[in-house]
């Protein structure tokens, strides 16, 4: 009887972060959320929550940065994305090699730039949370 009680209190548990998970995507973002960031080819609102010291792999996405440029940060995935991690980030810095700065609004433009030398993409830079919101 109370393996039963469990299995539904833990149904019950998934079925409201599920709920509240989609009305964070599809939420006005909250006001503090004055970032913006590109994934998915979308322009999302955002702001940094705290560092995260890392985790499986599978659990962040890449998120690549510009420096020294007023370029907008660019997401491996968003919300909607089965991919996405809910805003658990895995900082890679991008400099631009062989063309100018080029604001980019997904990771394949990003990643196919790479694979021709026109930017390099550092190694893990830092890990962070900050969730996207829908602009």
């Amino acid at each position: 009887m109370n393996s039963r009680k469990g299995i539904w209190s833990a149904f019950a548990i998934a079925v409201l972060a599920m709920a509240w998970l989609a009305n964070v995507a599809s939420a006005t973002p909250p006001p503090q959320a004055t970032g913006r960031v590109y994934a998915d080819d979308q322009l999302w609102a955002t702001f940094a929550t705290n560092d995260i010291k890392g985790g499986p792999e599978q659990s962040l996405d890449k998120i690549f940065v510009f420096p020294g440029t007023d370029l907008i940060p660019v997401g491996e995935a968003g919300p909607g994305n089965p991919e996405y991690n809910s805003g658990r980030w895995d900082v890679h810095e991008v400099t631009f090699t062989g063309m100018a700065p080029t604001q980019f609004t997904s990771d394949e433009a990003i990643w196919y730039h790479a694979s021709i030398g026109d930017l390099t993409i550092s190694g893990t830079v830092k890990m962070f949370h900050c969730p996207l919101f829908k602009l």
